[in-house]
């Protein structure tokens, strides 16, 4: 296994963060969903405290991404068309977006409630605003409306990768994989 990428593979860096990153995101979603429906209860504080704490993570996960992608070749895309190598720069670019903008919003909601962010209830970070009603409930707009957004490019780019390995028989999803 290669450490750097290639023009065809993917490096095994880039491969564990990718995996890392997406099983972190399987997991965040529906645990966001089930915080929020839950009553206020030890439980729901603990559950929350999770889910900051792997968004954090996933902010940093995308940041190294993004470092380790911009000094490294990324691998050409074979026999796609024009138009599909387009709409997967897009799609990834807007998974970045995505991976960047969720936990910042969530910090931001947690910020402007006068929530204190602690992750794995150790590391207490900065609120990055003040209290405020106004800022929490457009921020709260702005992570709902990503998470959906979030789910389905995801439901395309897992969708993409299955048409790639199962209907056209192609090396995409097999160079992405260890």
């Amino acid at each position: 296994m290669t450490l750097r990428n290639t023009e065809t593979h993917w490096g095994w860096p880039s491969k564990v963060l990718h995996w890392l990153t997406a099983v972190l995101i399987l997991i965040q979603i529906p645990l966001g969903f089930y915080a929020e429906e839950i009553k206020l209860s030890p439980l729901k504080l603990d559950l929350f405290v999770w889910h900051k704490s792997l968004g954090m993570l996933i902010l940093l996960l995308a940041i190294e991404r993004l470092l380790w992608r911009m000094t490294g070749t990324i691998p050409k895309t074979a026999d796609a068309s024009s138009l599909q190598r387009r709409l997967a720069q897009l799609a990834h670019a807007t998974l970045y977006v995505l991976m960047i903008a969720l936990p910042i919003s969530g910090w931001i909601i947690s910020s402007a409630a006068n929530i204190p962010t602690k992750l794995f209830w150790l590391i207490e970070l900065p609120a990055i605003t003040g209290p405020d009603e106004a800022l929490k409930s457009l921020a709260a707009e702005a992570h709902e409306v990503c998470v959906f957004l979030l789910i389905a490019i995801l439901v395309a780019h897992i969708g993409a990768a299955l048409r790639h390995h199962f209907i056209m028989r192609d090396s995409i999803l097999k160079r992405m994989w260890f």
